[in-house]
């Protein structure tokens, strides 16, 4: 193959893992062409030179003539993405001494600091006037610009470099966030790309085409998702003027003053333009105006209004607004020609969580028991800055147990972050989305209940499969269910098979008692229940459980009015809303189904009702067996003879018969000082106990 000095190459996004490491990728093919092997250094040449170490690429740029690089590389070479480099191979030197010039002025250098700083730069290749940006333990970024190196040209650092730390004379407040910090969310990422960065790119295609380009884009979604930092990300690899405008700034008292600040953002965008304009919180400047009663909100929204509409006159300037309700927006901002475009930022699926864990942990010393991709599994409905808090608490849990072994010259013990620390984090950090209606899951398996075979089996197939072995529920084109209610007795497992279903599942479990919900103004209770739903959605997969049903879903009645029948009503609503794509399944217990509506128990809303029958000989002997196995016993107890005698007993009260078996041994064992085990009599002293409060009810009971 005929070797040449130099290639064209189109810039690409850098993977996770290569993020401020100074490492590209490019094809096999082209490192041959250049005669690179893996390690090598090549030169790139954009709007200036830069240098990175060179690696082969993966399978999915496979024979294209591209260079992925991150934002670090991309700033340093002055290029964004599509654009084309020169590559040429080159060689290091070793630095005797580099000049960084620290960009974030809070930042005062120490010994352990140079040392961390040394360990981290150690093989990067750099030259003069590059950016550095470095990631230490528990995500903290540092930022330096290199203001000199000898020798000079291309150089690496190893231990015997000087590095010495000069003030930087750039003031160069620009954010370093790059498009490789946004995990989960590569589609929105290119969306937006294609809206902010094309206009700018190629304005005279648009007038060629006949059509302006999109004005405006709105980001919605749950907090915590990425809105901001998106912006934050596009502000960095743009080339445009970036005015960020957190809403509340906007607000002022005084007559006109509110309204004077937004034409003066708007104004100094135009003056800068190719610009963009971020409206961060954008429902506190622009409410529905029907519901406001203040004056100033309701000029704030007019004056914004009539500058977006005035749009077209003022060359190159983009409004990206962000906000978590959209409902709450005027909806005259929400029509072509003003917000043009609507993205929703949601929570990431597996695949995100996993990409912003790998974000997250970058700077960490993990242990080699830690599986990102297990913890990825688990973290249903957790959006990115809940992932970011979970790997700061187990980075956290990792440093206090090591406290105990700093020594007397403060110095700490080299550790890592084990997959323990991250379990333990999982237990302090909530997922915000549901934080609202959270519901601790207990630890209730499978195993704690007794019988009920048939109804486990089938719980297991509707809701737990699905989540484990999705491709063979593919193969079969079969989805879980929308609803499936549980009836039955009372006492006889219906809560505690829901308790389950969240426990072994995994997925976001969301209780909601009916009696509550029905408590609610009766302007609110609609919208409780359907924010329920919308919650459920945004975290899926997700298993919502309604407690006591009937309190809300009776018949209704022929009284329009009635809370009840607006709450079936939306209910319905929301039931036929559901698409099984969306991953919420309803599971809801009554003791009481003939007070159900009819309405809700046909096919496309609880798609599976599930009777629950008290339980027979075998099952109230297994029943037995798990809540004794706990207790002082006797061998001898026949828990067959005891389950022949407790005959229309439900699984609460042979719980409430063993809770009653353990009280009395214990009062014995008070009474004579010698520890007493429960043996056969004291079962059946427990049984009597239990039937005679079993009359007592059904003579108090009304008939």
């Amino acid at each position: 193959m005929v070797q040449l000095n130099s290639i064209k190459l189109k810039v690409k996004e850098g993977l996770v893992e290569d993020s401020r490491k100074g490492i590209v990728r490019i094809n096999r093919e082209d490192m041959e062409l250049l005669g690179l092997d893996t390690g090598d250094v090549i030169n790139i040449k954009g709007k200036r030179n830069t240098v990175a170490k060179v690696y082969p690429s993966f399978n999915d740029i496979y024979g294209i003539p591209l260079i992925q690089m991150d934002g670090i590389i991309r700033r340093n070479a002055v290029v964004g993405l599509d654009d084309i480099v020169t590559v040429t191979k080159t060689e290091l030197a070793i630095a005797r001494k580099v000049l960084l010039s620290p960009i974030d002025t809070f930042f005062k250098c120490k010994e352990d600091d140079e040392r961390e700083i040394k360990t981290i730069l150690k093989g990067i290749p750099m030259v003069s006037e590059d950016e550095l940006s470095l990631m230490l333990f528990g995500h903290t970024e540092l930022a330096f610009h290199v203001s000199g190196t000898a020798p000079s040209g291309p150089v690496k650092i190893n231990e015997q470099t000087d590095l010495v730390f000069v003030e930087c004379e750039l003031g160069d407040s620009k954010s370093r966030v790059t498009y490789e910090d946004i995990g989960g969310l590569n589609k929105q990422v290119k969306k937006i790309r294609e809206i902010v960065e094309l206009p700018f790119k190629y304005p005279d295609i648009f007038k060629k085409l006949g059509f302006e380009a999109p004005k405006g884009i709105l980001l919605y979604g749950p907090p915590g998702t990425g809105k901001t930092l998106i912006a934050r990300a596009i502000a960095s690899e743009t080339k445009a003027y970036f005015v960020h405008v957190n809403g509340p700034e906007i607000m002022n008292k005084f007559y006109g003053e509110s309204e004077s600040k937004l034409r003066g953002i708007f104004k100094e965008a135009r003056s800068r333009a190719p610009s963009i304009i971020f409206l961060d919180e954008l429902d506190s400047i622009a409410p529905k105006r029907e519901y406001v009663h203040g004056e100033v909100e309701k000029r704030v929204v007019a004056q914004l209004l009539a500058l977006m509409d005035g749009l077209e006159n003022r060359g190159q300037v983009i409004v990206i607004g962000a906000t978590n309700m959209p409902d709450s927006l005027d909806p005259a901002l929400r029509r072509a020609g003003r917000f043009d475009k609507e993205i929703a930022i949601m929570p990431p699926n597996k695949e995100g969580r996993l990409k912003i864990l790998q974000i997250h942990t970058k700077g960490m010393p993990l242990d080699d028991d830690v599986k990102l991709e297990n913890i990825a599994d688990v973290t249903y409905g957790f959006v990115g800055s809940d992932l970011s808090a979970l790997c700061k608490e187990a980075g956290m849990i990792a440093l206090r147990n090591i406290l105990s072994k700093v020594g007397l010259d403060g110095r700490f013990p080299s550790f890592k972050v084990s997959m323990d620390n991250f379990t333990c984090a999982l237990r302090e950090i909530e997922p915000s989305s549901t934080r609202e209606y959270f519901t601790e899951v207990s630890n209730i398996k499978w195993s704690d209940i007794g019988g009920l075979e048939e109804i486990k089996d089938t719980l297991k197939t509707l809701l737990d499969v699905p989540l484990r072995n999705f491709k063979l529920c593919k193969e079969y084109n079969f989805t879980p269910p929308k609803g499936i209610l549980l009836t039955g007795p009372s006492g006889t497992g219906k809560t505690l098979l829901a308790k389950a279903v969240g426990s072994s599942t995994k997925a976001n479990f969301i209780t909601i008692n009916g009696l509550t919900l029905a408590s609610h103004w009766v302007i609110d209770a609609e919208k409780v229940l359907h924010d329920i739903f919308v919650k459920a959605k945004q975290s899926a997969p997700c298993i919502l459980f309604f407690d006591e049903i009937d309190a809300i879903c009776h018949s209704r009645s022929n009284t329009a009015n009635n809370l009840t029948d607006r709450l079936i009503s939306q209910l319905i609503s929301e039931f036929d809303n559901l698409e099984n794509s969306t991953g919420v399944t309803v599971l809801a217990a009554t003791n009481r189904i003939h007070l159900i509506d009819s309405v809700l128990l046909r096919e496309g809303r609880f798609e599976y009702i599930l009777e629950i029958h008290l339980p027979n000989t075998c099952e109230r002997e297994n029943i037995l067996k798990i809540h004794s196995r706990n207790l002082p016993i006797l061998e001898d107890v026949d828990f067959r003879q005891l389950a022949e005698n407790t005959e229309g007993m439900t699984g609460a009260e042979l719980a409430s018969l063993c809770h009653k078996s353990s009280f009395i041994a214990l009062k014995k064992s008070l009474k004579t000082g010698l520890k007493t085990k429960i043996n056969q009599e004291i079962f059946n002293q427990s049984i009597a106990e239990v039937n005679h409060k079993k009359k007592s009810e059904e003579v108090i009971a009304p008939k």
